[in-house]
């Protein structure tokens, strides 16, 4: 592809616009024949360091945001190299996403039972539908593994090129934030972005709640998206509805909204209620349990409707769907209940807790951690929330990263008060094990934290790993 080509939209090219290019890297270490490097700064390292060893491995061109010098190939001069690369990326594969329906879904808690609900509902409504999200890539009967929430500039329109090959229409993907304040979908403009909640999460990365909110505020703005779909029972969502500058459809429960439920009844087999979708009416029968997943499903319905999904369509689907993996998945043993679910954060914890108490006639068994190199803020608050809702808690590992697993179940525990009922057990599979020996029938065992996810990142390595796997093996024996 010509230079001049890959820099529509982001800069000027001068002389050297017949350049030609045949890929992108960020990754000096990386760089191939005839590759743009593209000088990316990060909390690890600065692209603009390795200029040269990209160059000596054959970069055609280098776009920076620093001085670099003079080089002996092209060097395009820009003001933030993350759009930049957001930008080249999708003109590389000849902007594959203007061409398709993109809905966006970003928050701390529901994004992917929220995507992964309204792809399904809009597969029903006869669209073929591309899935992008924590839990897996999937469209045109493959599924990929997921390595981002939201992947970087080149992956995510690689992704976009191929499912647009394959007759995607609309495209449901989760936002995080990270991916917003790195600007990820700079130059992808979605018709819908969701928001489904804010709760203490990546403070890590952000530092506070305050530049948290104000990442995930962000997105609903025009140059993101044209229309904003949001939960007005939270605090941001009521922020967003006041402040955002393009058309808003609000949904909730407790406040007045363009779309809400009533009747909401547990089941036995998840819940159900009655919704009022922008004034059309449904009977929502679903095997997705839980309050928190009533404010998903109503999200996500509201996105099908404006999509032209039909309500038949939509209430035979939920009907029949099966709960997205590793999310308040419900497996019966023995008369006990065991639940595997995604949550990792204070609130997503306490709602499991919550719906998981709902299930109880005997004891609330929760094994749950917290992961390593993340915010240590949350884990005395878990332990604080699992230590008073729960009957017996089991302390255990969840990715340690870099740090220790002792280190970080002693910041759980400094959060727990009650100390009788509280083993440690800091091996994943004993912990689920001793779960399983502890409980008898009646009683509900939570396994929080990792849900889908298939494996236990410590000290840069990634072992195979499942919670439900390991659930299987301490039943059958």
């Amino acid at each position: 592809m010509k230079l001049y080509k890959l820099l529509q939209g982001v800069a000027e090219c001068g002389d050297c616009r017949d350049t030609e290019v045949s890929g992108i890297s960020v990754n000096s270490v990386k760089v191939k024949k005839g590759d743009i490097f593209i000088c990316l700064e990060g909390s690890s390292g600065d692209g603009h360091a390795y200029c040269d060893e990209a160059i000596d491995a054959g970069a055609a061109a280098v776009v920076c945001s620093k001085y670099i010098g003079e080089k002996r190939v092209p060097v395009i001069k820009v003001a933030d190299t993350r759009k930049a690369y957001a930008l080249i990326s999708s003109n590389f594969f000849g902007n594959p996403s203007a061409d398709m329906h993109i809905i966006t879904v970003t928050g701390t808690n529901g994004k992917s039972t929220t995507a992964y609900v309204t792809a399904k509902l809009l597969e029903a409504g006869g669209y073929k539908t591309g899935l992008i999200g924590t839990m897996y890539y999937e469209y045109a009967g493959k599924k990929l593994p997921s390595t981002l929430t939201t992947p970087d500039p080149f992956e995510l329109h690689r992704l976009f090129a191929d499912m647009k090959s394959a007759g995607v229409e609309y495209v449901v993907m989760e936002f995080s934030a990270h991916a917003i304040f790195l600007e990820k979908l700079r130059g992808v403009c979605s018709d819908i972005c969701i928001f489904t909640n804010l709760s203490q999460d990546h403070l890590d990365y952000f530092g506070d709640m305050k530049r948290y909110k104000a990442v995930k505020k962000s997105c609903f703005c025009a140059e993101y998206t044209r229309c904003a779909l949001v939960n007005i029972d939270d605090g941001c969502g009521r922020e967003i509805l006041s402040e955002c500058k393009v058309p808003a459809i609000s949904y909730g429960l407790e406040n007045p909204a363009d779309s809400f439920a009533i009747d909401v009844e547990d089941t036995g087999r998840g819940c159900a209620f009655v919704a009022n979708i922008m004034d059309d009416i449904v009977a929502v029968d679903c095997r997705l349990y839980g309050r928190f997943n009533v404010y998903n499903v109503l999200a996500a319905c509201t996105a099908a409707r404006m999509a032209g999904v039909g309500l038949s369509e939509i209430a035979d689907c939920l009907y029949s769907l099966d709960p997205p993996s590793g999310r308040f998945n419900v497996i019966e043993s023995s008369g006990v209940k065991y639940v595997v679910d995604f949550a990792h954060t204070p609130d997503g914890l306490y709602n499991l807790l919550k719906e998981g108490a709902k299930l109880c006639k005997g004891k609330l068994i929760t094994v749950f951690g917290c992961g390593g190199d993340r915010d240590v803020t949350k884990r005395p608050i878990m332990g604080k929330i699992a230590g008073e809702m729960s009957d017996i808690v089991i302390v255990t590992s969840d990715n340690p990263r870099t740090e220790s697993r002792q280190s970080i179940a002693d910041d759980i525990l400094s959060g727990i008060r009650k100390k009788n009922k509280i083993f440690v057990e800091l091996d994943r599979s004993r912990a689920v094990a001793l779960a399983v020996e502890l409980a008898k029938a009646g009683d509900v065992v939570l396994i929080a934290g990792k849900g889908s996810e298939g494996y236990i990142d410590e000290n840069n390595v990634k072992t195979p790993y499942s919670d439900c796997a390991q659930l299987s093996k301490a039943l059958q024996r």
